[in-house]
């Protein structure tokens, strides 16, 4: 409908010129473009006065009507005002004739007004979003453009605070370059004063804007450590990785079932001040208590967890730094391909599918987004089910689509039918399960959540979800298998959600929730061993194959350091200043260990378990 009365106005505009200036092509697409540019100056003042949501969403009666007259008024305005200064002999047409040459100064007044609108509004969008950027240039790209699946929610951000805005400054990037009028002032000593390039001082303008949108995105973005990527190398990596191969990891003769549940954007924040958490009152009371009943490690002596290192902080970022022990690092390399292709260090996919295991992933969304799907595929030849599985299944509809693809609800009932599939077999399975619900902004409101105890949206999507988690838990424990099954319970990143954050405490440590349910006996250590650890991530690589009987010989993979054995980790030897510091450099170590095109042999796969 907005798209509609913006085109009407714009040919109102194109026939309001025909009646001033006489009938001509020339007069109609001034008015036209008049049109455009006062559907952009009225797109602007209402995303800067607040309201974000003008493309993609039904307004009142009162929005319909106000807008276009607005935007018909100021057209009306604008045209009146150059009639005027044309009939007085100020606005003179240029007498040259058209070629296409003319058209060089309109496609870089469109470039240069669309790579303003970028460096602008792609860094607001994203601190108004996530508010503290994550210092990596691969998070951008994840969050921007490597995903084909989101929420509906995003999709309408993306457009109206991205999308709509670089294209209007195109738009009139364009229109600057079409302005084909001098300026005669008549001064007072009987002298003209004729401004021959005002097209060329309205180019000038838009590239002033351009320079000052720059200035602005390189203030908020990782644009600094992506340089820093072509240009100063690391061997830390290098140094520090140790490779899981047959000799240093032994998994026992009696395997057990592992499920490893990453909780989207869940931390230990959301405890009330007394368990550690930041909260007056409690939002995630069953999974505390069921980490009682379990393993879980922390930076204090209440409930805590691992520092998050650079190039950790997102989905996929997170679950690789927990599965292979290695950051997902941004490449220096040209290729966009190979600069931003998946790690191919060994995975615990890897080395269970090796040792018989089957193996599979839940998702609520499409498992393709980021190539996450390939990468699963490739490290442990994991069985898919997400979005587009479940509709290939019959489970949902072609059109259904909730949230990010379906809602926690089905996602656990779909996971409860796979692990009950795949524990009536004869070979012990390794299932990743990875939520939803609780991803910014304010997260998905179930249709089940018959309580809403607290004034927030976000805090009483987290309560129900982690008490939705904790009840598919203890249905796994009741399970005939239950007994054999390992289960590990994360949060895959902290939540990026800013308006729940706003005003905390910027001391306050915020960490992700860690938690090992029934790891192998001989596994239960005293607080020495599980309090007051400084840790990441990494460290999860080996410490969740221990839980489940394997021998790591000198308890170190990947750059993880077994948290069973009690001793130190990188972060407590290096510190997370000096790893971050590293990790935000080039490592040739690292780039000749990525992914080659997905179904071609990867560099790493020769030693694979």
């Amino acid at each position: 409908m907005i798209i509609a009365l913006q085109i009407l106005t714009c040919l109102l505009g194109g026939a309001g010129a025909l009646y001033l200036f006489g009938a001509s092509v020339g007069s109609f697409i001034r008015g036209t473009l008049i049109g455009v540019s006062m559907n952009a100056l009225a797109f602007f003042a209402l995303i800067f006065t607040g309201r974000t949501s003008v493309y993609g969403t039904a307004h009142s009666p009162k929005f319909y009507v106000g807008y276009p007259a607005i935007v018909l008024g100021l057209c009306v305005v604008i045209l009146l005002f150059l009639k005027a200064l044309a009939t007085q002999g100020i606005l003179v047409k240029k007498s040259e004739p058209w070629n296409w040459r003319g058209l060089f100064p309109t496609v870089i007044g469109a470039i240069a007004g669309l790579l303003a609108g970028l460096f602008f509004f792609i860094p607001k969008w994203l601190q108004n979003s996530v508010g503290e950027i994550p210092q990596d240039p691969n998070f951008i790209f994840i969050l921007t453009a490597a995903g084909d699946t989101s929420t509906d929610a995003q999709d309408l951000a993306l457009l109206n605070e991205i999308v709509a805005p670089s294209i209007f400054l195109a738009i009139l990037g364009a229109i600057i370059g079409f302005i084909r009028s001098d300026l005669h002032i008549r001064l007072p000593s009987a002298r003209t004063w004729r401004i021959t390039h005002l097209r060329g001082a309205a180019l000038v303008s838009i590239f002033v804007l351009l320079a000052g949108s720059f200035s602005y995105a390189y203030a908020r973005l990782p644009i600094k450590e992506a340089a820093q990527l072509f240009f100063t190398t690391s061997s830390y990596l290098e140094e520090n990785y140790v490779a899981p191969t047959s000799d240093n990891v032994k998994l026992p003769a009696k395997k057990r079932n592992l499920v490893h549940i990453y909780m989207e954007s869940v931390e230990n924040s959301y405890y009330s001040k007394d368990l550690g958490g930041y909260m007056e009152q409690n939002l995630m009371p069953e999974l505390a208590a069921l980490t009682e009943t379990g393993i879980s490690w922390s930076d204090t002596d209440k409930f805590g967890g691992p520092d998050q290192l650079y190039a950790t902080g997102h989905s996929v970022a997170g679950m690789i730094s927990m599965q292979a022990g290695v950051p997902m690092l941004a490449a220096g390399a040209p290729d966009i391909e190979i600069g931003y292709s998946y790690p191919d260090f060994i995975s615990i996919g890897d080395i269970l599918k090796a040792a018989g295991y089957n193996t599979a992933f839940m998702q609520a969304s499409t498992a393709s987004w980021g190539g996450l799907d390939r990468y699963y595929q490739r490290h442990g030849g994991f069985d898919i089910h997400d979005r587009a599985r479940f509709v290939a299944d019959g489970k949902i509809e072609h059109d259904y689509f909730v949230w990010w693809g379906v809602e926690d609800d089905k996602l656990y009932e779909y996971t409860k039918e796979e692990l009950t599939k795949l524990g009536g077999q004869d070979k012990p399975f390794y299932m990743i399960v990875e939520n939803g619900d609780t991803h910014f902004p304010d997260g998905y409101v179930s249709e089940n959540m018959k309580e809403t105890p607290f004034d927030s949206q976000y805090a009483n999507v987290i309560h129900y979800s982690q008490a939705e988690t904790v009840k598919l838990i203890k249905w796994i424990q009741e399970q005939p298998w239950g007994d054999d099954t390992t289960i590990v319970v994360t949060g895959d990143h902290r939540s990026m959600d800013k308006e729940f954050f706003k005003g905390w405490d910027p001391s306050y440590h915020r960490t992700i929730v860690n938690l090992i349910l029934n790891p192998v006996p001989g596994t239960d250590f005293p607080d020495s061993v599980t309090k007051n650890r400084k840790f990441s991530t990494f460290d999860l690589f080996p410490t969740i194959l221990t839980a489940i009987g394997a021998e790591v010989q000198g308890d170190r993979l990947g750059l993880g350091m077994n948290m069973f054995s009690g001793k130190q980790t990188l972060v407590e030897r290096d510190g997370s200043q000096l790893m971050n510091e590293e990790f935000a450099k080039r490592s040739p170590f690292y780039d000749s260990h990525r992914e080659t095109r997905a179904g071609q042999p990867a560099r790493w796969q020769d030693d694979k378990f």
